[in-house]
Formats: C-alpha cells, sequence, structure tokens
C-alpha cells in the first residue's frame, strides 16, 4: 500500500503520505461526526499515532500463510474470547497486563504505527471504517504483536493452555464452583487467618 492505494483521509495523514494541514488538525473531520466540537476533534486527532513524511513509505501486508517476507507485525483478528487468549498467551513470560489506546477510528494506524511505535502487543478496538469497507463484523476485534515477540506468544498460547485457560471457553455447567488448586489454597489461607 502506497499513498496511491490509499483512500482514507486519516489514514493518508497517519501514514505521513499527505501533510496535517489546519484543517484537519483543528479536528474537522472528527466533529459533528465523532466528537461534538472542532475543540474535541483536534484532541482525537492528536491521539492518532502518526509517521513523520520522512517516515513514509510502502505498506506491504500479507496473509501469514502466504508471505514471502519477514513481518514486523502480526495482526490477528478474532472474537473477544480469542483475542483475550491472544492477551494471555502474550503474557504468559511477563505477566502484568497490556493496555491499549483507541479513539474509536483509524484503527489501521494503530495497528501499523503504534504497535511499531511502542513495540509491544496491544488489543485493538475496530473502527468505522474497518467495519464498512473491510468487512470487519460486529463480533471481531483485533490483537496485534511486534513479529519478534511472536515465538513467545506461542509460548504463552501453549503454557496458558496446559493451566486451563482455553479456547473455546469451556461452558461451566456445576453449580457449586469449583476454582484452580491455586485459588482454593489463597481462600484456605485466608479461611486461616493469614493476611500477610
Amino acid at each position: 500500500m502506497g499513498p496511491e492505494d490509499l483512500s482514507c483521509p486519516i489514514a493518508q495523514v497517519a501514514f505521513g503520505f499527505k501533510p496535517a494541514i489546519p484543517y484537519y488538525t483543528e479536528g474537522n473531520l472528527a466533529a459533528g461526526m465523532y466528537v461534538e466540537t472542532c475543540g474535541a476533534g483536534a484532541l482525537t486527532e492528536q491521539e492518532v499515532p502518526k509517521f513523520a513524511p520522512e517516515e513514509a513509505g510502502t505498506v506491504v501486508v500479507a496473509p501469514l500463510a502466504r508471505c514471502t517476507f519477514e513481518p514486523e507485525t502480526l495482526l490477528i483478528y478474532g472474537n473477544s474470547a480469542q483475542v483475550m487468549r491472544a492477551v494471555t498467551g502474550a503474557l504468559w513470560k511477563t505477566g502484568g497486563a497490556l493496555t491499549s489506546t483507541t479513539t474509536g477510528r483509524a484503527d489501521c494506524a494503530d495497528i501499523v504505527i503504534r504497535t511499531a511505535r511502542e513495540g509491544r502487543p496491544q488489543f485493538i478496538l475496530p473502527c468505522l471504517g474497518d467495519r464498512i469497507f473491510g468487512q470487519t463484523q460486529d463480533h471481531e476485534m483485533a490483537f496485534t504483536i511486534p513479529w519478534s515477540q511472536v515465538p513467545d506468544l506461542l509460548e504463552g498460547l501453549e503454557g496458558t493452555h496446559r493451566g486451563g485457560v482455553r479456547y473455546p471457553i469451556p461452558a461451566f455447567l456445576r453449580y457449586t464452583p469449583a476454582f484452580p488448586a491455586t485459588y482454593q489454597e489463597l481462600q484456605r489461607r485466608w479461611d486461616e487467618g493469614e493476611t500477610t
């Protein structure tokens, strides 16, 4: 994808193909559609990650099974349970939490630019354009991860699967909760009065 392939004005600015002229930076594209005023729109446009013009270039994408080059970013679309599995897999080695930032628009910039800039996985809410023109469905969301972190993701998916975090999510049909042994041990310690 180069500038000649991209029709979305927001993406043209984000990918550095067109300048962020005052009409854009003042918030006119968001005002009245995504936010109430141009002032609020200006704040929204500031949040869209952007390549500088000198960083602009061709964006190459391919289905993973047919990719003939080493990608910089892996993008996965799935339902929220599948994306949850990707998040838990990505956190297997590090723990902690993944946070994502969204404006509900310009998800292409979040997918490509934010993932590259921040060098970390993120879950992404597909934008209106992705839904209208990319055919993303209501039940889908996205997950991105730098390609260099994919081996850890795969190890994490295996590890969390062994730990009982599975997809499809198993239905719990027992009426008495049966939590994992570590959860039961924590409850036992609380019941015995442990506080520190």
